[in-house]
C-alpha cells in the first residue's frame, strides 16, 4: 500500500480522535487509529468502544487493505513533521513506513481485522426503526449552547453512572430540554425547537457530548441533526460523524430539587460575582473549596477564612433590602456557572436561607437554571 496525504487536513483529522482513543492503554488496538483508503479518500476511525468518530480526508495512492497505527505517535509525527505531504508505504511484515519532508518514520501496524466495530447510525436506522427516540434538527450554535451550560455539571464519579451524562428530553411538544447533575449542583436548560419530540428520555455520555461539541465548532450557524434511539445518539456533519452508546439506566427525578421560589432575588453582574468569588477563594479550604455569600440592606460581601492561611473579603453593591443572612458555597460550583453567562449580563441569586439551595438564573437568558446546594462554614 502507497498514499500520499496533504499533511495539515491529516493533521486536522489526527486531531479530532484524539480525545477518543483509549489512554490506558489495556486493549492496545484502542490505542490505535483505523486507517481505510478507498476510492481517492482515507477513512480515518477511533474508538474506545462506547465512544467512536469516524472522518474522512483526500488522498492519492493505492486504495486497498487497511492498516492501524498509534494514534498518538501519528499524531505528534504529522504535527511536528515539516513537509506538505505525508507518504505511507507498506514494508514487510507489519512494518509501515512514514515519509515528510526529509524525515522518516518506521511504525509497527496491528492487525486491522481486530479494529473493533463502531457503534453505527445505519445499522440502528435500518434494523430498529421503530425503536428511535428522537431526532433533533437545530442550529449548531443552539445545540452548542445547551451543551456548553449543563456538561460542566455531569458527576465524574463513575460509580454513579446514572449521573454520568446530561439528560436529553422534550417535556413539551416543539421543546428540547437538558439537565445534568452531580449531587451537589443542577444545570438545566431549554430550548425551543420545531418539530422535536420524544417518548421518554435519554442520558448522553459526558465523553461522547464532549466530542461532538467539538464537530459542533466547525458547523457555525449550520443546522445540525442529532439522532438518538433506545441504545445510540450520533450526529454527522459534513465528513464526520460522532456516535456513541447512551448510557444505561434511570435518571434521577430532577424537578423535586429545583425549588419552586426563593425568598431573595438579588441581581449580580456576572464579571463583580466571578472575579470576587475567584478572589476569595484563593484562602478557602483546599478541600471543600468553601465561600460566604453574606448578604446585609445594599450589599453582598464574599468572604473565606483558613485557620492555616489567612482570609480575603470583599463587598459589592446590591439592591437588597432583608434581614441580613449569609450562606456557604462551593467557589468551583459558582465559578463554573458563571463561566457560562455572559459577561454583560447579570447572575441572579434566588437565596431564602443557609440552609436552603439557591437558584442561579440570567437576565440574558430566562430558560436556564442553576442549582447549587449550600454548604457549612
Amino acid at each position: 500500500m502507497e498514499l500520499v496525504i496533504e499533511r495539515v487536513s491529516l493533521l486536522n483529522s489526527l486531531a479530532m480522535v484524539q480525545g477518543i482513543v483509549e489512554r490506558r492503554n489495556t486493549v492496545p488496538i484502542l490505542g490505535h487509529v483505523l486507517l481505510e483508503p478507498e476510492a481517492g479518500k482515507l477513512k480515518l476511525s477511533a474508538t474506545d468502544l462506547e465512544v467512536g468518530i469516524r472522518t474522512e480526508v483526500a488522498c492519492k495512492g493505492s486504495d486497498h487493505g487497511g492498516l492501524t497505527l498509534n494514534a498518538r505517535k501519528l499524531f505528534e509525527i504529522v504535527r511536528e513533521a515539516e513537509g506538505d505531504e505525508v507518504a505511507f508505504k507498506s514494508l514487510d511484515g507489519d512494518w509501515i513506513e512514514l515519509k515528510c519532508g526529509r524525515a522518516r518514520f518506521k511504525m509497527m501496524s496491528l492487525d486491522p481485522r481486530s479494529f473493533p466495530a463502531m457503534p453505527a447510525a445505519k445499522a440502528v436506522t435500518d434494523a430498529a426503526q421503530k425503536t428511535i427516540k428522537g431526532d433533533l434538527k437545530a442550529p449548531a450554535a443552539v445545540l452548542a449552547a445547551m451543551i456548553d451550560k449543563t456538561l460542566f455539571a455531569v458527576s465524574p464519579d463513575e460509580a454513579r453512572y446514572n449521573l454520568s451524562g446530561v439528560y436529553i428530553e422534550a417535556p413539551a411538544a416543539g421543546l428540547t430540554r437538558m439537565v445534568a447533575t452531580d449531587g451537589h449542583r443542577l444545570a438545566m436548560v431549554d430550548r425551543e425547537v420545531a418539530g422535536f419530540a420524544m417518548q421518554g428520555g435519554a442520558i448522553i455520555p459526558r465523553k461522547g457530548l464532549a466530542e461532538l461539541r467539538k464537530l459542533l465548532d466547525q458547523a457555525g450557524d449550520a443546522e445540525v441533526d442529532l439522532s438518538l434511539d433506545g441504545q445510540l445518539a450520533w450526529l454527522k456533519r459534513g465528513a464526520t460523524e460522532v456516535s456513541m452508546r447512551l448510557v444505561e439506566g434511570e435518571f434521577p427525578d430532577y424537578r423535586g430539587v429545583i425549588p419552586k421560589q426563593s425568598r431573595y432575588q438579588i441581581a449580580v453582574p456576572r464579571g463583580a460575582l466571578l472575579s470576587s468569588i475567584k478572589r476569595a477563594a484563593i484562602f478557602s479550604n483546599e478541600r471543600y473549596h468553601g465561600v460566604k455569600l453574606a448578604l446585609s440592606p445594599g450589599t453582598l460581601t464574599v468572604s473565606s477564612a483558613s485557620p492555616e492561611m489567612g482570609e480575603a473579603s470583599e463587598e459589592i453593591d446590591v439592591e437588597f433590602a432583608g434581614g441580613e443572612f449569609s450562606v456557604g458555597f462551593n467557589a468551583s460550583y459558582i465559578q463554573q456557572v458563571l463561566s457560562v453567562i455572559p459577561d454583560d449580563s447579570d447572575a441572579i441569586l434566588g437565596l431564602s436561607d443557609e440552609v436552603s439551595p439557591g437558584v442561579i438564573t440570567t437576565s440574558s437568558d430566562s430558560e436556564f437554571t442553576y442549582v447549587v446546594m449550600p454548604m457549612r462554614l
